[in-house]
């Protein structure tokens, strides 16, 4: 064996290219196994970084959620108006569409109000009798009482007599007040076994008409004022009972005309113009 080295010499750049050009093979249908991994391994790579990006705006949201994000650019114009002010033509609908805010809407409807209200609560929420000296007033307030017995013959409920019911029964709750119908002397504060113990009020008009008005069924102790005393109109004389002949709480109201006579009460205060507690005449 020789220890020569060989006279073959080393090719050129220029040969190096030209044979590389000659050498390559024609292209094929079919992709070598070993470019596909190459392939491969660079998609993957690219899957990666992607989801590098787009973990940390998924966070913790399910498959089946999905967050719209605002197109507004976030270099806007200074005087431009902002995405988060702006609503959406789908969600502002008519409150027609929802029940609830119609509802809410109509609450909010400010109440016209009549002329003709009762006036016994002040502005400052503060409770007063406004009443006028030459009106006729009913004895209960207004919504505090029923009628159960008109005036007129009728069969006694205690007694079972057909008798004359000489006032108009007027049911209310045990000690709601009594308050006198017009302004005038107390007459009478007595009690007997039928009509329980009872105020009677004599009252002139202003046309110089005397008549009279009765308060029956009450008790002794709840009567507010005394015989001879001067009364106002409105002002609290009582308050409902039910002793003597009753059935339960209630008022047994009479009026009574110059000679002692019992008249319709109902009938007389209508046409008396009167009114409640409270209210004025409109």
């Amino acid at each position: 064996m020789s220890d020569l080295p060989s006279e073959c010499p080393y090719p050129s750049r220029r040969q190096i290219h030209a044979r590389t050009a000659q050498d390559a093979p024609i292209p094929s249908s079919h992709t070598p196994r070993s470019l596909r991994r190459g392939a491969v391994r660079i998609s993957v790579l690219a899957a990666l970084s992607a989801m590098t990006v787009a973990l940390p705006l998924s966070g913790t949201l399910g498959a089946e959620c999905s967050v719209e994000f605002p197109t507004r650019s976030l270099g806007y114009h200074a005087q431009a108006t902002s995405w988060a002010t702006q609503i959406s033509p789908q969600t502002a609908t008519p409150l027609s569409g929802s029940q609830t805010a119609a509802s809410r809407t109509r609450v909010r409807t400010p109440l016209t109000l009549t002329t003709c209200l009762p006036s016994d609560v002040s502005g400052s929420g503060e409770r007063s009798l406004d009443v006028n000296p030459m009106t006729i007033y009913w004895p209960l307030m207004e919504g505090t009482y029923e009628v159960t017995s008109p005036f007129g013959t009728r069969v006694n409920p205690v007694s079972g007599q057909v008798l004359v019911h000489e006032g108009v029964d007027m049911a209310a709750p045990m000690d709601t007040p009594l308050y006198s119908i017009y302004a005038g002397e107390v007459v009478e504060v007595a009690e007997n076994s039928h009509s329980g113990a009872y105020v009677k009020i004599k009252h002139t008009g202003v046309d110089g008409t005397v008549f009279y008005s009765a308060y029956l069924h009450q008790y002794m102790n709840k009567i507010r004022v005394t015989t001879g005393e001067k009364v106002e109109a409105g002002q609290e004389i009582g308050a409902v009972g039910s002793n003597g002949w009753s059935t339960g709480p209630h008022l047994h109201f009479e009026i009574r005309d110059s000679t002692d006579k019992p008249v319709d009460p109902q009938e007389w205060m209508a046409n008396a113009g009167a009114l409640y507690i409270g209210q004025r005449n409109c």
